[in-house]
């Protein structure tokens, strides 16, 4: 296979299968903020708060696409790894493709986050003074996705440079 599709195939794992978690935990968790908004209008800033947690996998994914657009050269214009035939060139977009696709699973973690912190949000309504515990429980989750980036930009400074 081409090089420049282990490399795309990476950075697109990245930004998109992080980003559409992040889409379906904020949804999930901005569901239950809309409810409990509407019994008190008071239950805004934590449910803000709350409901935003599960968007920082998305970062990640995007971090990850760019580091990987640069680290191929694609940012810059000139593709590092354009020959073929050269096997250091296959193996360093695979990698870039590995790195891609840990970070685009491990952000995932965004979905279970979502429900977490949507939990949260309803027991916050209930009693403001469980706040704090509930952000932990829902960065919980987050432990997944940052693992998964710190491996990305592991494999990505051995595997490949920046």
């Amino acid at each position: 296979m081409d090089p420049i599709v282990y490399v795309s195939l990476g950075a697109a794992l990245a930004a998109g299968l992080a980003g559409a978690a992040s889409a379906f935990g904020v949804g999930i968790a901005g569901a239950a903020a809309a409810g409990a908004v509407a019994e008190d209008e008071k239950n805004f800033r934590n449910a803000l708060i709350l409901e935003g947690l599960p968007m920082t996998q998305s970062i990640y994914g995007l971090i990850t696409l760019f580091l990987i657009l640069m680290s191929a050269g694609i940012t810059g214009g000139s593709f590092k790894f354009a020959d073929p035939n050269n096997m250091d060139n296959i193996v360093k977009s695979a990698i870039l493709f590995g790195a891609g696709l840990t970070v685009g699973l491990t952000g995932l973690s965004a979905i279970p986050q979502g429900i977490i912190a949507g939990a949260g949000i309803g027991a916050v309504a209930k009693n403001p003074k469980t706040f704090t515990r509930e952000v932990i429980f829902a960065a919980m989750a987050e432990t997944m996705a940052i693992l998964g980036l710190v491996g990305a930009l592991i494999m990505i400074a051995t595997g490949v440079g920046l």
